[in-house]
């Protein structure tokens, strides 16, 4: 009897021990899926991340629905990144700016799915989305939408045949190096080489460690853009019918894709387009044009014939692909996923028919940035322009934005000449605006007030290197006649939710001079002289020797650095996720909004960040404006 007693004991005790130790596994499994997205590589014979997350389900929808819209950024309440709650540690507003809006489901029955694999740098990143936005929509296919991926130089994901650029993303993994979150890696930046070598082994290989983490991070691409109101906008756009369908994959990894597709043979359900060469080909637009010569046999395509309007220089460019892709062959595709390489460069998914054209505008112009710091940040910055536009006495409105880059490859020996085209084109500026302002009557020019108008006016890896933008037909600029009436940079005003404007030019009733030091050669500079905000990759441009003779002749040139209570709001900003600054990658899209709300824009050449500038931010901030030159 005793020992019955006693054996039920024992059961009862290991019991108790199994079920603690099954709580403490649950609670780790919950935690190791909070982010997917910084944990793409698990070894075959373990688990993969998310394992149960379509398990279950029962929707059985043959169209998944349209995603959520919501009016604005913080109205959205829906879960956190992998579809679960409960982190103590993020605020509900930084879950709501960093999560991704489009949450976990099951493919539905008979979903078609297309697939990509992104690289490079932020702006053929976004070129590449477009594109496959569009061709998703070609191809009544859902989108498997990858995230942004944000990085130091050192650590960009370049393109590389597919295997590779695999392997790439799946070095994209902090799982092991997690302390690094909360460890300054700064300290290491600032190490010689005598000084590293000299370090304890373990303290070389934490410094390796952390600087990795804090090199690079991943955000969903909601955090910056409005991706589901362009969704759910395309309807009547061309032949759309319904909104683009997409399914978050946070992981690029192909195993995470067959278990999340439920895949039960990829080698069967999944067709890739590789691409073996950086320009192996491009989907061409046969929807409206029959490229065949029988069914199943194709024919170059005469470019000189199919597109009388191209250049010699331009057909020459756009034969650099290998071979031409239909996009009715893909169409007549079955199985489950059709998977590209590389979708980036302007003119790598045709759109030669009406219906397609009006649905790559539409797609381009929909990309609407509606990050609050960013946007509070330019308009604060904007008001601060216009605040030392008076007090300089500059006569005509607003202000010219300039776009010149100078790092990587073929910019760095362009950057003399990318600069001479710059100074010609203020040149051509300022005699416009010399003429304009002569044409009107002027009651008074003191220094701090408006010209009074008759009339109508209206009180910033080779890569990044856009060589699809200089000669695509799609983006062919035109030279436009500036007119200072229009895009007048308004009075600093604070609306409803933006951070208040701290001028750094007060009135000083004392007499003092409350100029900064570099605006007081401005001040006495000609009044035709304009000011200038230059979005630049140029480090202390003030200093720079490149820039001294620019700045003698434009002594009101602004820099972002210049505007130190907008670089505050962005300072603050940590990726909640992975504790990473986000600074740096904020300061690029500033530097654009801000030079994009220039009344007139010049940019560089061949450079993704301008053609940005120019077909994204300018159409939305000058509507029914010409597309300024490039």
């Amino acid at each position: 009897m005793l020992k019955q007693i006693i054996t039920d004991q024992s059961k009862k005790r290991i019991f108790f021990i199994c079920l603690v130790f099954s709580m403490v596994l649950f609670f780790f499994a919950v935690n190791l899926q909070w982010v997917p997205y910084l944990k793409s590589t698990v070894p075959n014979n373990q688990p993969k991340v998310g394992d149960a997350t379509h398990k279950g389900s029962t929707n059985t929808s043959s169209v998944p629905p349209a995603p959520s819209i919501s009016g604005t950024r913080n109205e959205t309440k829906e879960d956190p990144i992998d579809g679960q709650h409960g982190q103590p540690s993020l605020s509900d507003e930084e879950l709501d700016q960093f999560k991704d809006m489009f949450l976990p489901r099951p493919p539905a029955d008979g979903e078609l799915f297309l697939g990509y694999l992104p690289h490079s740098g932020f702006h053929n990143q976004l070129i590449t989305l477009e594109n496959a936005l569009r061709l998703a929509a070609y191809l009544n296919r859902t989108l498997l939408l990858p995230p942004l991926h944000l990085s130091h130089k050192r650590e960009a994901l370049a393109w590389k045949e597919p295997p590779v650029l695999l392997r790439q993303w799946a070095k994209r993994n902090k799982t092991t190096i997690e302390y690094c979150r909360d460890v300054d890696a700064s300290v290491w930046h600032h190490t010689t080489k005598e000084e590293w070598a000299a370090m304890p082994k373990a303290e070389r290989k934490k410094g390796q460690e952390c600087l990795f983490y804090h090199s690079w991070t991943i955000t969903p691409w909601t955090y910056f853009y409005n991706i589901p109101k362009l969704l759910k906008g395309v309807v009547g756009v061309g032949n759309q019918k319904e909104p683009i369908r997409v399914f978050s994959r946070p992981v690029m990894d192909l195993n995470w894709l067959s278990e999340h597709l439920e895949l039960q043979d990829p080698s069967k359900e999944i067709y890739f387009v590789n691409d073996t060469a950086r320009y192996s080909y491009r989907v061409a637009d046969d929807s409206e044009t029959d490229y065949s010569v029988d069914p199943g046999s194709e024919k170059p395509i005469n470019y000189e014939e199919e597109y009388p309007e191209l250049t010699p220089k331009q057909i020459a460019y756009m034969r650099r692909y290998e071979a031409d892709v239909l996009l009715t062959d893909l169409q007549k595709r079955t199985e489950k996923v059709i998977h590209f390489g590389s979708l980036f460069a302007s003119d790598r998914v045709d759109a030669r028919s009406k219906p397609h054209k009006l649905l790559k505008k539409f797609i381009s112009d929909g990309m609407t940035l509606w990050n609050d710091d960013i946007l509070d940040a330019t308009t604060l910055a904007e008001s601060q322009i216009e605040i030392w536009r008076k007090e300089t006495g500059r006569v005509a409105p607003g202000f010219l934005g300039l776009h010149f880059r100078t790092e990587d490859g073929e910019f760095e020996k362009l950057a003399p000449k990318n600069l001479e085209r710059i100074v010609a084109w203020l040149g051509e500026m300022e005699k416009l605006d010399r003429r304009y302002l002569e044409t009107k009557p002027v009651v008074e020019r003191q220094a701090g007030e408006e010209p009074v108008e008759d009339g109508d006016g209206d009180d910033g890896d080779d890569d990044d290197v856009d060589d699809e933008y200089t000669d695509d037909p799609a983006h062919t600029t035109t030279t436009t006649t500036p007119n200072p009436s229009q895009d007048v940079a308004p009075e600093p005003v604070n609306e409803p939710g933006t951070p208040p404007v701290t001028p750094v030019l007060a009135p000083n009733n004392t007499g003092e001079d409350s100029l900064p030091a570099f605006l007081k050669k401005c001040r006495e500079a000609p009044p035709e002289s304009p000011m200038i905000f230059m979005a630049t990759d140029v480090h202390d441009p003030r200093d720079s020797p490149m820039l001294q003779k620019f700045l003698v002749k434009y002594p009101c040139t602004t820099f972002l650095s210049d505007f130190p209570e907008s670089m505050a709001i962005l300072d603050k900003i940590r990726n909640p996720v992975d504790g990473v600054h986000m600074v740096i990658y904020m300061i690029a899209l500033m530097d654009a909004n801000l030079a994009a709300k220039g009344r007139e824009f010049y940019g560089t050449e061949r450079s993704t960040f301008t053609a940005y500038i120019i077909n994204h931010l300018w159409p939305e901030y000058h509507p029914g404006r010409e597309i300024p030159p490039m």
